[in-house]
């Protein structure tokens, strides 16, 4: 019996299209990160069954599961597997994006599962987790329906619905994608995924020129006392909360934002519906016709036209409550008011990461933090969601640097916090070398972290996250192929951040690994090095039988113009 194409056999199950080999070429042009995102996932997922990509929000996780989709399955350890694809989300606005994206990269029809919706035979479907997770709905699918199951906002994944979704389609290989891998309940990541397949994080964005710098405001307000909220789950509790963010301290937030935002297109976060409808209501009492509000209350239809007529400029500022905290995409914006106060690093993150992306006419992310008598709680600022490379001290005192100087960029201040401490540590060390002068050394041992300048603190993070398990073959194998130093204790989270790194330098034409820790040891900055240059150094060392070449030499080479083609 022959079916239509939206048609489904007689037992209710869903029947596969006959899988045939799909050699296909994405017409998207990835970025080099993005590039070594999608390599990472294949190299992942060739000995694992899910792997996990960390990128910032508006680095385009959606170009990288868009180009994989497409091209899949095309490796060889997906041969056995079928060649569709699921994309999970959990709100309209998700699954619209990704639908709309997928059709138009792939140039294929999208099917959707959501409420009455249901996909047919298409070869990729874009499916709601709530609905998805439905008993009923789910035994329509047969188990091994999909060979690749994508899990956007991945951070959700831990969560029951989703879990039950991954273990029916047991067959399928599994991808998550996040900008924020941390989970305010801690509950690890490691539950649902073995491994890391590429992490790029926000201040990774911001220097690459990918994503804009964050100036920062702190507004202290007297009428906030969060001294008396209790933490729940990580965080605040909501009860608390809205107990604690009265009328006065709400138009204190609007009045200052008012003051603070001139005329950029603002995005402004609060607590609760209620807070989201009353801010709207004094912004349009200060300012006419400024401002319109949006909930999860609010009619689909209704949304749509709201975000809509924000996006072309109709008013200036958007309120809204767990709208715009995810997928949400609309690069004017230059301005977020944080009105949400919250001690989660991932929250925080995600609210940020919504003014991020560049714009034309757009120099840098204004983001107003409203601060109060906070107790013991230590709230999230912009400085913790960039200081993933950075320590604890280093991320206090760049804290100091902006209570000290309001409007400084957050970035400038981890920078010139982590210059100073590092200045001192320098000092310190040199110290040490004078005393440990005398001593003989037969070998030293290099850590490549510490080589790549990647801060240990991090890498022992995603340790912690993803259990601790030891590398894979494929990584070791990828490790010794680049010469790189395996230290004891390196775990599989660890080296697939490194590998991450080894990659992206190779495709932004930087020194490798090898040719940085030579230099370095020579007292030649090489980081930020080009390959090209860092190969004309090792040839002069060489030359000089070994030893350090002549300052003049090096100055020459170090700030010789780079040549065409030439990156770093």
């Amino acid at each position: 019996m022959q079916l239509g194409l939206f048609e489904r056999s007689p037992s209710g199950l869903f029947v596969p299209e006959e899988k045939t080999p799909r050699i296909v070429t994405s017409t998207h042009t990835m970025r080099p990160y993005q590039q070594a995102a999608n390599d990472g996932v294949h190299v992942q997922l060739r000995d694992n069954r899910s792997t996990l990509i960390v990128a910032a929000t508006g680095t385009g996780k959606t170009t990288i599961f868009s180009h994989i989709t497409h091209n899949w399955p095309n490796r060889d350890y997906a041969k056995e597997l079928s060649n569709r694809v699921l994309i999970l989300g959990h709100r309209d606005e998700l699954l619209q994006q990704a639908r709309e994206r997928l059709g138009r990269d792939t140039g294929e029809m999208v099917g959707l599962e959501q409420a009455e919706a249901r996909a047919g035979l298409e070869r990729i479907v874009v499916g709601s987790v709530q609905t998805m997770s439905q008993p009923g709905r789910l035994a329509s699918w047969k188990k091994d329906t999909f060979g690749l199951v994508i899990c956007d906002e991945a951070h959700h994944g831990p969560s029951p619905s989703y879990k039950r979704i991954f273990d029916h389609f047991e067959t399928a290989k599994l991808l998550g994608v996040t900008a924020t891998p941390d989970r305010a309940d801690e509950k690890a990541m490691g539950q649902v995924f073995e491994s890391v397949a590429y992490v790029y994080e926000i201040d990774d964005a911001i220097k690459d020129g990918y994503l804009c710098p964050i100036r920062v405001r702190e507004i202290y307000l007297g009428e906030l006392d969060l001294a008396g909220c209790r933490t729940t789950a990580g965080d605040l509790n909501q009860g608390d909360l809205d107990a604690a963010m009265v009328e006065a301290a709400v138009a204190h937030m609007v009045k200052s934002t008012i003051a603070e935002s001139g005329d950029l297109k603002t995005l402004f976060f609060t607590t609760s519906v209620e807070n989201a409808t009353r801010s709207a209501e004094l912004f349009n009492e200060l300012k006419a016709g400024s401002a319109r509000t949006v909930n999860g209350n609010t009619p689909i239809d209704e949304r749509r036209q709201v975000l809509g007529g924000f996006e072309r400029g109709d008013f200036q500022y958007l309120t809204n409550c767990g709208i715009a905290t995810e997928g949400y995409d609309c690069p004017p914006v230059a301005c977020i008011a944080q009105g949400r106060p919250t001690k989660s690093r991932s929250l925080h993150a995600q609210i940020v990461g919504r003014g991020l992306r560049p714009c034309p006419g757009k120099t840098d992310l204004l983001l107003l933090e409203f601060t109060g008598n906070s107790g013991k709680h230590q709230l999230a600022s912009a400085v913790d969601i960039l200081g993933g490379k950075y320590d604890d001290d280093e991320i206090e005192a760049a804290k100091k640097i902006i209570r000290e100087r309001p409007g400084t960029r957050a970035g400038d201040a981890l920078v010139e916090a982590h210059e100073a401490i590092e200045a001192k540590k320098r000092n310190e060390a040199a110290r040490k070398l004078l005393l440990q002068a005398r001593a003989n050394y037969t070998k030293r041992e290099y850590n490549p972290f510490d080589v790549m300048h990647m801060s240990a603190t991090k890498e022992d993070r995603w340790s912690e996250r993803f259990g601790g398990a030891v590398p894979s073959d494929a990584q070791l194998a990828y490790l010794s192929s680049r010469k790189v130093d395996v230290p004891q204790g390196l775990t599989k989270a660890k080296a697939s951040v490194l590998i991450g790194n080894l990659k992206m330098r190779e495709a932004k034409g930087l020194a490798n690994y090898n040719q940085t820790k030579k230099l370095e040891s020579y007292g030649i900055p090489a980081i930020n090095l080009s390959y090209k240059k860092a190969c004309d150094l090792m040839w002069e060392i060489q030359r000089a039988n070994g030893k350090r070449p002549d300052q003049r030499i090096v100055d020459g080479i170090l700030n010789r113009e780079r040549e065409a083609g030439e990156d770093g």
